[in-house]
């Protein structure tokens, strides 16, 4: 068994060629010439062994077969982690004898299982590799893969960039890519072939995913969190990718920006400890991509107010603008999505990925600094929290008379701690946390509402409405009795947080 580690990159098929002249390549150990590999994947029609966490396939080299098995794969920021079995056969199916017991689901114990699984696609491709030795020894296998994924009715084409690490730590994959990047317009490939072959074979309309409980655990170090929870944030944002660029669910805007908030929010939670100035190449960078979302995420919300206004009062005015409120959120769209496909956002990814698994940020710090990230997360999560609580109290302070920058202010400072709280929510007893978080959701969330008819007033602008027109003044007096009404709520429910027990300080 071994554990496959690499780095996966979309090639626009017209750059082949200047990606093998690359530099980089030419001063590689060496070139091995251009082989082609078939590849027949199998599983049961109903994809049971993906269901089950694993992969099989028989590669087929001239006229060797070797058939191999390998764990989910985890992608993430174009790095793919992977379990594999993988042994020389006969035939062109596989050998499951060959194979070890714990290898192989449980699932496969019973042979008329064994039966039920059957060719589902192939993939047949051209592939030229380079063997790289950096300076501090790390070898990098590149390979170069031209061709094709078919399956019976359907194929894709296939134009990527493996880097696999072969010796090394898994930072310098990044430092690669990012070389190359330099030069060539490479995007990243967080799913595999396999990924792609089951998808030609059965599609699945793409479904957005929120952020889920971050695992962290007392004995982790306050550093292990920090690396946990960033990951943490980077899976939400990519695990809503597909959602956006192929889907229809405006929900999966809204949840790669909610990671972004997220990612951004842990940043702060933990400034004393990892210095601003260590981020300072990527958070440029994070914001960009953050209001790109942003825009398209505040047509959304707008179209579903106009919507919502539309179906309780039939105010026919507000079809002519609802109309015109759909252009500018296609157009938005059509931004984001470009965005995503940009080398750009890709270069954020693996300059993310490089500056987490070169811990970058202890270059900068002295041994006092090193040696608080090295106690208990606990002590560190309790301290922080209680610095964003007392920030919010001060905010929040007569609480009445705040004007709307002021309130705008008290939520952004209210999301994260609701994300600190979040993100340590597994180091302290669920019946303390449980009902503080569920407060501070129903604070946000009704700060949230107050802060919608300011976005509303530039959205407003964006379209050229008239300050005179009907449609303006009916949508002034709408969200001016929402405001009222939301108000007139407000002070309880800010009295109800600030009576709360915090949790940290048990």
């Amino acid at each position: 068994m071994a554990t496959e580690t690499e780095l996966k990159l979309y090639i626009a098929p017209e750059d082949a060629e200047k990606f093998m002249q690359h530099p980089l390549l030419q001063q590689a150990n060496s070139r091995q010439a251009p082989q082609q590999l078939y590849n027949t994947y199998f599983d049961t029609p109903e994809h049971t062994l993906l269901q089950h966490g694993v992969g099989l396939r028989v590669r087929q080299i001239g006229k060797k077969r070797i058939q191999t098995l390998k764990t989910a794969d985890e992608g993430l920021g174009g790095l793919h982690q992977r379990q594999e079995w993988e042994n020389e056969i006969s035939g062109d199916k596989p050998n499951y004898n060959q194979f070890p017991k714990k290898a192989l689901p449980k699932w496969c114990a019973d042979k008329k299982n064994l039966q039920k699984i059957k060719p589902l696609f192939t993939t047949d491709f051209s592939r030229t590799i380079w063997d790289l030795i950096l300076d501090d020894g790390t070898q990098i296998e590149v390979a170069l893969d031209k061709g094709e994924i078919k399956t019976e009715t359907h194929s894709c084409s296939l134009s990527e960039v493996e880097l696999e690490l072969k010796s090394g730590s898994p930072d310098k994959l990044y430092q690669v890519a990012l070389t190359l990047q330099n030069d060539l317009p490479l995007i990243i490939e967080n799913k595999s072939k396999a990924a792609r072959g089951y998808a030609l074979h059965q599609f699945n309309p793409p479904e957005f995913h929120k952020a889920g409980t971050v695992k962290l655990t007392a004995n982790m170090t306050t550093e292990q969190a920090f690396f946990h929870i960033v990951w943490h944030c980077l899976g939400h944002l990519q695990a809503n990718e597909d959602v956006v660029l192929y889907g229809e669910n405006i929900e999966g805007v809204h949840q790669m920006r909610v990671a972004l908030r997220r990612l951004r929010s842990c940043l702060t939670l933990y400034q004393s400890l990892i210095p601003k100035e260590t981020t300072k190449q990527f958070r440029q960078e994070v914001k960009w991509i953050t209001d790109v979302l942003g825009v398209a995420r505040d047509w959304d919300v707008f179209a579903l107010t106009l919507q919502d206004i539309q179906s309780q009062d039939n105010y026919s005015q507000l079809i002519d603008l609802q109309a015109q409120v759909a252009d500018f959120q296609k157009n938005a769209y059509v931004e984001v999505r470009d965005a995503l496909r940009s080398p750009r956002y890709s270069r954020l990814l693996l300059l993310l990925g490089r500056w987490l698994t070169q811990r970058r940020w202890r270059k900068k710090l002295n041994a006092v600094a090193l040696k608080k990230l090295e106690t208990p997360i606990k002590n560190f999560a309790s301290q922080v929290l209680d610095s964003h609580y007392q920030s919010v109290k001060t905010q929040g302070e007569n609480f009445v008379s705040l004007n709307p920058e002021q309130l705008h202010q008290l939520r952004i400072s209210i999301k994260k701690l609701g994300y600190g709280v979040r993100f340590f929510i597994e180091l302290y007893p669920e019946p303390l946390i449980r009902p503080y978080s569920k407060k501070l959701s129903h604070l946000q969330d009704e700060l949230g509402i107050l802060n919608d008819s300011n976005v509303a007033t530039e959205l407003l602008n964006k379209v050229g409405l008239d300050d005179h027109a009907s449609t303006r003044h009916f949508l002034n007096g709408w969200y001016v009795h929402q405001r009222m009404t939301q108000f007139a709520l407000m002070e309880s429910v800010w009295e109800s947080f600030s009576k709360q027990n915090i949790f940290w300080s048990h």
